[in-house]
């Protein structure tokens, strides 16, 4: 008979102080399994006997090994048995835990992220006319310190050769442009958040746009509104605002220019 603790020369059990042998041959307090099915396998002997000891064992690296090695010594005796008898055999003896991801998850990989500026093709850059409303205007010499600069934040969504998900905070205040329906139209607003908690790379769906690269221009399309794009008005000092009209009265191409950190 094939017993499971041979396995070499100082791992045919495990023991200390505290604790009974781990796998011994006629260890005390031991529960016997056998499994003897003739017709499936032949390791030669007329089974095997598996045999665990009902004590408590603390998770020790060399417990950990031992138990490996065993798995693994019982996988070499069994090459010969059907994959079916394999199956039912390492089912028997540990069981499957399902494993459940949180919907909080969030990956531990670096939020990457780009300071920039924002034109749109006639050359206005956006300002902040009040705590949560931008303006596109025309800004010239001095003027040009009240542009906003951006923190482009590159966060998790579908992603093509055209578009990349990000999300557009505002450097140094807790703002980001987010989309959210008002009077049953999707409408763009500047949303406080907690500083605590934002970046990160998992961003709720009314923070993400959709860059896309239409040339050498870029346009950013609500993820969470397909077909809605921050847009300007050709008229100077109005607010920037959510519109789906691409090319038309309303514009939505803009320019971007990497500010330093």
């Amino acid at each position: 008979m094939a017993a499971v603790p041979e396995l070499g020369d100082g791992l045919n059990y495990y023991s200390n102080n505290d604790n009974a042998l781990f796998f011994e041959t006629d260890g005390p307090m031991q529960m016997k399994s056998y499994f003897q099915d003739l017709d499936l396998c032949s390791p030669g002997d007329k089974g095997i006997q598996l045999q665990v000891s009902q004590k408590h064992y603390n998770k020790h690296f060399k417990q950990a090994v031992t138990v490996i090695v065993a798995v693994e010594k019982l996988r070499t005796i069994l090459e010969p048995c059907s994959p079916g008898f394999l199956d039912t055999f390492f089912s028997l003896l540990f069981e499957e835990e399902p494993v459940h991801l949180c919907d909080d998850y969030e990956c531990d990989a670096a939020v990457l992220a780009l300071t920039c500026t924002l034109r749109d093709i006639t050359q206005k850059s956006l300002v902040l006319s009040s705590p949560h409303e931008l303006q596109a205007v025309h800004l010239n010499g001095s003027n040009l310190s009240q542009q906003v600069v951006f923190s482009m934040v590159f966060v998790q969504g579908e992603v093509s050769q055209e578009k990349m998900p990000v999300a557009l905070g505002l450097k140094g205040k807790n703002l980001y442009l987010s989309c959210v329906m008002s009077n049953g139209k999707p409408t763009l607003q500047l949303e406080t958040v907690d500083p605590k908690s934002y970046p990160r790379k998992r961003m709720e769906l009314r923070f993400v746009f959709n860059k896309l690269q239409v040339k050498d221009k870029l346009e950013f399309e609500s993820a969470a509104h397909p077909n809605w794009y921050i847009s300007t008005s050709q008229m100077d000092q109005q607010p920037v605002f959510l519109g789906n009209t691409r090319g038309g009265q309303d514009i939505t191409d803009f320019t971007i220019e990497e500010s330093s950190p």
